[in-house]
């Protein structure tokens, strides 16, 4: 006896029910010499069912196909549209880009709002929600110009077409096979390459024109020299370790201010920094400040130099010591002028609010062309913007004969330095943070350029107002995230719309070839749009310009054959910020759920075209997500080859025991245990296969519970439940768990669903409720109604569980579904009702119950062997006996409710007055237990007991063939 005692410890405390119970009546009928006692074994109601204990390999995926498949879930979103009521759960997609394999990123997105709408469903509440995908953009188009050799816009645009197209046929079908709910076919889908799609942001664009916000201008923008095109904010990524060249250099002045005149013969130079010394061709003036006080320094060399005094310091660092001649204010320099270092030519110094001392030498150079500040002190002052940069980022033929062509970031920077080396007073090389292509990795430049734009300003104030509305989940990330989406909005001015591309929409506007000037009007918009509609998405490229003005236009239109069709087409952050309009083009979302880069993306672009065109943001709340990195907590990135396959997980890889197919519930376990948690999401090995055994455990007991259910008698008795105190516990304890898991869902806290889940199982439903019962429902009569009742608690714990985990593992929520004993007709789960009674809300109850599992505690401290052999006198405090005496009604017994708890076979209930603490004596009982229970004495020759010679019916035992 003391070798089983001690095997029994051996066993885990998450050791499921079912392997624990068939553990021991399996050690113990093996021990048995008599056949007789053997044979009541075969007489324990053990749990019994089909459902399998695990599936590896092969077989995971097949049964994650077939559970797509039988359980509807391709049918799902269009069942519940069809029979839940509403109102909607609005759920916006951000369109995922038409590029690539599915990835870890797009796997934390998908399954986090399946998750979303899922939790929705289950609860009886109709959801809408359409997913998209962004089309359009430079990377497709660099991926097909790879393999042309004419940039014909025809030829890229059709094979674009067609890369975005397969590569949306994978994602599609990779997302299927995840479990996300959809209506996955092209009607229930939008693209933003559609002609559906493209008509309507075609007229949302002349809806912003005729508000006036949209204008051209001729102004400097970030341009990507690698992808030839302008490019927003919101496609810049910054290169923390990029290296410029930061020199110092001299431009003599050419008139002085008065008070200057006097030093006599001497020459006298301003310094200016720069660390863009490309710029200086385009140099027009030299910036100062008003409020700064400047100094007159000399040189070992008797050069004079104008400073400011505040950064005199760390210039004589650069530059040697510096004797101080003067002091001059910022205000006396308004009428001093300059000699261009290269050209010779005089120029100006003008005053600018954004010259500091904090860098540099308090005079800025200044290139319009080249800088936002520049270009609007050139404005103020009646400049003109002079521009000498191609699209390649290399100097044209108006910088001169010795720097045509030549790169400005290489070679070109070296050339103008090298022209005026007798200026350069100081060279040196610096690490800063310089904004990078986001797409080709190489960093740009500021250039002046003619480009569309969306003016924010005038309705910032409005979109700044309309953040403070906005709910933004996870809650303890909402005040970074709110000054975020504060400080992305407050610091934009103007938005360029305009890209120099072909795989995109065109903006619908005529240019008059001689003037400049610019055509476009809604009757026009109206036309194109029905060209599209005949012609296709390709008509801007395909049809003349005559053909595309069309004869009544022409008729009211002046010098037509002077204009021509624009080239540039819009940015395709313009594209996706407008898919509210084209989706939800009279509602607002409830939620809009994307990862943290969305900021300066997606949640930007649609909350600006909102409030530009219906004074509204599009969006009640965001629930912001991180990104997927590696067990390092690096980026994963194809060249760094540390990317991890959501494929690999669910399916495996070549080698299974080096890559298990740990199947999509692992997956998606994984995200919902990680994915809303952390900025950086971690894909690591031991992640992964805890994300497994989580699941699998789930499973272990799910399957118990189902076992349990197997009915050992014919339907049709009229036997009614006896509910005990435990039974009424766990109802209660069901009811609680159930609250709070909507309440989490409802949340969007989907890693601590995943905690609850856990606790509840391993605290509440294992170790308690079902270990506690397992002597009624193994050895009670099959239609006793205590284990009658038992059994219905099981039932309703099996339900609940079921469908609190469905939103995150629906392939296990279902499969059991399919194996619930009731479900004889193979209902889906999800298409089911279910609500759990208030009447289980018992606290009173549970008061009294868990007086007993903290006394149980006690009890099995202190046992040193099986607690069925041990009897037991309680003496109970006053507080204490009160509970304990609703558990046991008499003094002495040995079929309590409280002999179930405690597990003891007898107990003896003392009250006493002057204890503040329940104590509990435990004895030998000195008695063998019944053969076929294990728990009580046994009374007859037979080895049984009394229970289970009623059970058994004692006189036919003898007939029970082994």
């Amino acid at each position: 006896m003391s070798v089983f005692i001690k095997k029994i410890r051996q066993i885990k405390t998450e050791f499921t029910l079912r392997t624990f119970t068939e553990f021991c009546y399996t050690l113990w009928f093996r021990g048995m010499k008599n056949d007789a006692k053997q044979s009541y074994s075969k007489t324990v109601l053990l749990p019994q069912t089909n459902f399998p204990t695990r599936f590896s390999g092969k077989k995971r995926v097949e049964m994650d196909n077939y559970l797509i498949e039988k359980c509807g879930f391709l049918e799902l979103y269009n069942w519940q549209r069809q029979n839940l009521s509403g109102p909607d759960f609005i759920l916006h997609d951000g369109p995922p880009y038409a590029n690539g394999e599915p990835h870890m990123g797009h796997a934390i997105n998908k399954i986090l709002k399946d998750i979303t709408l899922r939790s929705k469903v289950i609860a009886g509440k109709r959801v809408h929600y359409v997913p998209g995908w962004d089309c359009h953009g430079l990377p497709i188009e660099q991926k097909v110009i790879s393999n042309i050799k004419d940039s014909n816009p025809l030829e890229i645009r059709r094979k674009a077409r067609k890369y975005a197209s397969n590569a949306i046929a994978k994602q599609r079908q990779v997302f299927m096979s995840w479990g996300i709910m959809a209506d996955w076919n092209e009607s229930g889908c939008y693209f933003t390459n559609n002609t559906s799609y493209v008509k309507n942001q075609l007229r949302q664009f002349i809806n912003l024109y005729d508000k006036g916000l949209v204008f051209r201008a001729f102004k400097p923008v970030h341009w990507s020299p690698s992808s030839r095109t302008a490019l927003a904010e919101s496609e810049l990524e910054y290169n923390e370790s990029h290296e410029s060249k930061s020199v110092i250099i001299r431009m003599q002045l050419d008139v002085l201010p008065p008070k200057l005149k006097n030093l006599g013969n001497q020459s006298l130079y301003a310094l200016i920094w720069t660390t863009t010394p490309w710029s200086l061709l385009a140099n027009q003036a030299i910036a100062f400040s008003n409020d700064i006080v400047y100094c007159v320094v000399e040189d070992n060399s008797k050069n004079l130099y104008i400073v400011a005094q505040e950064c005199l310091t760390n210039i004589e660092q650069k530059l040697g010591s510096l004797k101080l001649i003067t002091i001059i204010k910022g205000q006396e320099l308004s009428e001093v002028r300059y000699l261009h270092p290269i050209t010779k030519e005089s120029l100006p110094f003008l005053p600018g609010q954004h010259v500091t001392t904090n860098v540099g030498t308090g005079l800025v150079h200044t290139a319009p062309a080249h800088g936002p500040e520049d270009f609007l002190i050139a404005i103020e002052n009646d400049i003109p913007v002079l521009s000498l940069i191609n699209d390649d980022g290399c100097f044209t033929e108006e910088a001169g004969d010795k720097f045509v062509g030549l790169n400005v970031l290489t070679d070109g920077a070296d050339k103008v330095l090298h022209h005026i080396a007798a200026n350069v007073l100081h060279t040196d090389t610096i690490t800063h943070s310089y904004p990078y292509d986001w797409r080709t990795k190489k960093p740009v430049i500021i250039r002046a350029s003619h480009q569309w734009f969306i003016d924010i300003k005038s309705i910032k104030e409005e979109a700044i107002d309309s953040i403070a509305n906005i709910r933004i989940y996870p809650e303890q990330s909402k005040a970074s995230y709110l000054n975020a989406l504060y400080a992305q909005v407050k610091q934009r001015p103007y938005w360029c719309i305009s890209r120099q591309r072909s795989w995109g929409t065109p903006i619908p506007v005529l240019y008059n070839k001689k003037t400049g000037d610019t055509y476009t009007s809604r009757k026009w918009v109206e036309r194109l749009c029905k060209l599209m509609e005949r012609h296709g998405s390709d008509y801007w490229w395909e049809l003349s310009t005559e053909k595309l003005i069309g004869r009544e236009l022409r008729q009211e239109l002046k010098n037509v054959d002077d204009l021509e069709k624009g080239t540039d087409i819009m940015d395709i952050w313009l594209d996706s910020g407008l898919s509210w309009s084209a989706v939800l083009p009279e509602c607002k979302a409830d939620l809009y759920l994307e990862g943290m880069d969305q900021f300066r993306g997606w949640f930007q672009s649609s909350l600006l075209t909102s409030i530009a065109l219906q004074k509204r943001s599009p969006y009640s709340a965001l629930f912001v997500h991180g990104f997927a990195v590696d067990d390092k907590a690096s980026k994963m990135s194809k060249s760094v080859g540390n990317v991890v396959s959501p494929e690999l997980i669910t399916k495996g890889g070549e080698n299974l025991s080096k890559n298990p197919a740990y199947g999509v519930d692992t997956l998606r376990w994984w995200v919902a245990g990680h994915g809303c948690q952390h900025t950086q999401i971690p894909v690591t090995t031991t992640l992964l296969r805890d994300s497994h055994e989580s699941v699998q455990k789930l499973r272990s007991v799910l399957r118990f519970l189902l076992g349990v259910l197997h009915s050992y008698s014919e339907s049709g008795s009229t036997v009614k439940p006896e509910y005990l105190h435990l039974d009424k516990y766990m109802l209660h304890a069901l009811h609680q768990y159930n609250k709070e898991i909507q309440d989490l869902y409802d949340n969007y806290l989907y890693h601590h669903v995943c905690k609850a889940v856990t606790n509840f199982l391993a605290n509440t439903v294992s170790p308690i409720y079902c270990h506690l019962t397992k002597d009624r429902l193994y050895c009670d009569e099959t239609l006793s109604p205590t284990r009658l009742a038992a059994a219905e608690v099981i039932r309703e714990t099996l339900t609940v569980l079921a469908r609190s985990v469905a939103p995150i593992v629906p392939h296990l929520a279902e499969e059991v579904w399919l194996h619930h004993p009731d479900n004889l007709a193979s209902v889906p789960l999800y298409h089911t009702e279910y609500k759990v009674p208030e009447s289980w809300c018992q606290p009173e109850t549970v008061k009294h119950v868990e007086t007993a599992l903290n006394l149980r505690s006690k009890v099995n401290t202190s046992a040193d062997r099986n607690t069925w052999e041990l009897s037991g006198t309680v003496t109970a405090s006053k507080d204490d006996y009160e509970s304990l005496s609703m558990l046991q009604k008499d003094r002495e017994s040995s079929t309590s409710e409280l002999c179930d708890i405690l597990q003891l076979s007898s107990i003896t209930l003392l009250e006493s007055s002057a204890l503040t603490e329940t104590q509990v004596e435990l004895h030998n009982t000195g008695k063998m237990l019944c053969q076929r229970c294990r728990r009580h004495s046994e009374l007859d020759k037979n080895g049984l007991c009394n229970r289970c010679m009623k059970v058994l019916d004692v006189a036919n035992v003898s007939s029970i063939s082994v």
